[in-house]
This record gives structure tokens, C-alpha cells and sequence, in this order.
């Protein structure tokens, strides 16, 4: 698996609830109810590896998904979620046989 270098997008993941996509730096910290994590801790180490907070907690270091990067990222316009999409294009009557 590949190993995470400053510059990279990964997905700090604790729960289905609680996870965040930051942009790994060596200087940075991220600071959450769970505890602190240093960005300089997860440079070096793989892709699906896991962290301990400073609280004992663990943090699993994902590599994000298309997904995860539509339900993360700041919106400046009005997003249509993909659950979404599905019912507003059965309401529409939207089918593969229409053009």
C-alpha cells in the first residue's frame, strides 16, 4: 500500500459519525474532541494504518474515495447528493430507453 508524504489527502476516520479529510502537512495539528493528532505522525506511514490521539483514541488514516471527497468539500453552491439524484430523476421519469 502506499505511503503517505505531506501534500497528501487522507481521511482521518474514527466512526461512521466522525471523520475528517485534511491535507497532511509536517507543522500541522488537528485538534478534535478525540484528542490531537500530528500531521508529522501519519508522514511515513501506509495507508490504512492507524494513529493514537493523545486520549488513547484511534484514528484509522484512509485513503479518501471520490465519496468522501463530495461530502467533505466546502460547497459554494447547492450540492445534489447522490440519494438525492436518484429520487429526483424517478420523479422526473428519467429511464435508459428516454432520450
Amino acid at each position: 500500500m502506499a505511503k503517505i508524504k505531506a501534500g497528501d489527502l487522507v481521511l482521518f476516520f474514527y466512526n461512521d459519525s466522525k471523520k475528517w479529510l485534511l491535507k497532511i502537512s509536517k507543522k500541522e495539528q488537528f485538534h478534535s474532541h478525540i484528542g490531537v493528532i500530528k500531521h508529522a505522525d501519519a508522514i511515513g506511514k501506509e495507508f490504512g494504518s492507524r494513529l493514537i490521539t493523545n486520549k488513547d483514541k484511534y484514528v484509522y488514516l484512509l485513503k479518501p474515495t471520490l465519496h468522501d471527497h463530495v461530502m467533505k468539500m466546502q460547497h459554494s453552491t447547492q450540492i445534489v447528493y447522490p440519494k438525492d439524484f436518484g429520487y429526483i430523476a424517478a420523479r422526473m421519469g428519467f429511464n435508459l430507453d428516454k432520450k
